[in-house]
């Protein structure tokens, strides 16, 4: 049961803070220097991040919450990875539009669309990872391999 509460809830909350904190601040970067790229005009910057910034938005939430379900950060922490890129977005956007950063507009109305189909593939990634995790982490309780789980430090 210790593994179940584990998987569930997570145990190791200074792990799953620094995992979405983590990924918000690459995700973060990222946009950044995507932006100040593009606003520069420097072309190597502009197609490094138009390589990256998918990746980290599209591709990256699921094998994140897979590797925080094997470390038993918990189901919250993991699945709040799939909505970190729209978030970031949001945020970018609003903030952007408040202080009046040129190039970026918050008035469009398909900003909100872009958001909501962000968090949707982030949450369909990151579930689909933490099920991964899961699955791993259950599959080698049941073969013996990975020891204890930690959660009563007695070697269970």
């Amino acid at each position: 049961m210790p593994t179940t509460k584990a998987l569930l809830f997570g145990q190791r909350r200074d792990r799953a803070v620094g995992l979405v904190i983590g990924f918000a601040g690459a995700v973060t970067l990222a946009l950044v220097v995507a932006f100040a790229a593009e606003s520069a005009g420097a072309a190597t910057a502009t197609a490094l991040t138009d390589r990256l910034l998918p990746v980290l938005v599209f591709y990256a939430p699921g094998p994140l919450a897979a590797a925080g379900a094997y470390a038993r950060c918990g189901g919250p922490a993991c699945l709040a990875v799939g909505v970190v890129p729209a978030l970031v977005l949001g945020g970018f956007v609003l903030l952007g539009t408040l202080v009046g950063v040129p190039g970026v507009n918050g008035g469009n109305p398909a900003i909100g669309d872009v958001t909501v189909s962000f968090a949707a593939i982030g949450m369909t990634s990151a579930f689909v990872g933490y099920c991964a995790g899961v699955t791993a982490v259950l599959a080698a309780d049941l073969l013996g391999i990975g020891g204890s789980d930690g959660a009563d430090g007695d070697g269970e």
